[in-house]
């Protein structure tokens, strides 16, 4: 297992590619983003794009909506309401999708959003099929936000076909901010489409069709949430216009720091005290069920939220590299046992159940494993192989360099 000589990101993250000196490509995405590459974005050129974007989507009908935007009430949805209304002047509508497990400063964080002067439609999906849905993704591709992620990414665009929207507002672009700009078409960092949804969607080899039918007793039309409309039906949005789904992260700067600044002025509030399996107070707000995932994460991977915001931290120049490997190192990983419990109690699992379904995706390569079980501190958390920790601490002598200074 190899680390990022750069943050502290693992190579065993999916579609990240590293150069010869050990850089991801993430952190080289980030040189680009803050004018640190010889191929650094022109932002001036980017915005000017965007601007002739939404202009062709601005709707002249004052009984319709310039764009559509997805939000939860966490921070980057909250950011993108803000772009959208207030920086360039849109009509938006807004779609939330209610989570499986909302916390209170979530709802609150959602209700100011429409405080910000913002229609909303609140999505409650079947919980007959949602609850079957999120205990089989679960089950099959240890991920319990397998549903979510799925209604989140297409149900936007059905309710564009729906409200005659031709224009969706994403965040941050994920091949920007985590990596894979090298393997995708600028396409595919700008927009996002069904290819775009089958290739970076957290599907992870499960689709919609998949679970129709068998045991579980759901039909084609149950799963509607989580299917995209057709092709030609987007192509007809907006008078034969069609439906444009850009990431805003493309077009614009996107630094988190400088975001929450925005949108704390205007009423988004962080929790009182750290999210549980992470250093921060701002990630994961709106439901308690996706740190369930990212626990998965770390189960599958070897990292988790905590790595992710101690990278993003040394890219966005907050902290350095030693910072960054002793927050992952203390907060990565522990075995979040009030949350599980939740989960627990509310899927109608055991914690011997929900624990067994963990251990079959966890990696063995990374955790150390005794007489055929994982091993595990007093406090439930597996315990990584110590030479995962030698090579995160100095991940030069397994790209075969030399750590910069050190001449």
């Amino acid at each position: 297992m190899l680390f990022c000589t750069n943050c502290v990101m693992p190579d065993s993250r999916p579609d990240l590619d590293f150069d010869e000196n050990g850089i991801c490509d993430a952190c080289r995405a980030s040189q680009r983003k803050y004018g640190k590459h010889v191929e650094s974005i022109d932002w001036d050129d980017r915005r000017e794009q965007f601007e002739k974007l939404i202009e062709s989507c601005r709707s002249n009908d004052t009984m319709k909506y310039d764009c559509l935007i997805g939000v939860s009430g966490g921070k980057d949805s909250t950011y993108q309401v803000y772009v959208a209304k207030e920086v360039f002047g849109l009509n938006p509508l807004c779609l939330c999708i209610e989570p499986t497990l909302p916390t209170p400063i979530g709802r609150e964080n959602l209700s100011n959003i429409s405080r910000m002067g913002v229609d909303l439609i609140h999505f409650k999906q079947n919980p007959v099929v949602y609850e079957k849905l999120i205990l089989e993704g679960f089950r099959r591709v240890g991920d319990p936000e397998w549903a979510n992620h799925m209604a989140i990414w297409s149900l936007p665009f059905r309710m564009a076909v729906a409200h005659d929207v031709p224009l969706i507002l994403w965040g941050e672009s994920p091949q920007m901010e985590y990596g894979g700009f090298h393997r995708v078409q600028e396409k595919n960092m700008r927009e996002m489409d069904e290819d775009w949804l089958n290739d970076f969607g957290c599907l992870n080899g499960l689709r919609p069709e998949d679970l129709v039918g068998g045991e579980l007793g759901i039909t084609l039309e149950d799963m509607k949430p989580y299917r995209m409309p057709s092709k030609e039906r987007l192509r007809k949005v907006g008078g034969n216009r069609g439906c444009v789904a850009a990431f805003i992260g493309y077009f614009l700067e996107w630094n988190v720091p400088k975001n929450l600044e925005i949108i704390e002025a205007r009423g988004w509030q962080r929790r009182i005290g750290r999210n549980e399996i992470t250093y921060t107070d701002y990630e994961g707000l709106d439901c308690y069920s996706m740190q369930i995932h990212d626990y998965l994460k770390f189960c599958k991977f070897g990292y988790g939220r905590a790595t992710d915001d101690a990278c993003r931290d040394i890219r966005d120049g907050g902290a350095t590299r030693e910072q960054g490997v002793r927050l992952a190192a203390r907060y990565d990983g522990g075995y979040p046992k009030e949350l599980i419990e939740r989960f627990c109690n509310h899927f109608h699992l055991t914690q011997q159940e929900f624990d067994e379904i963990c251990d079959s995706f966890t990696n063995p390569a990374i955790f150390e494993m005794k007489d055929g079980s994982f091993l595990r501190d007093i406090d439930g958390s597996l315990v990584m192989r110590q030479e995962i920790h030698a090579a995160r601490d100095n991940p030069w002598v397994g790209w075969g360099t030399t750590r910069p200074g050190s001449e």
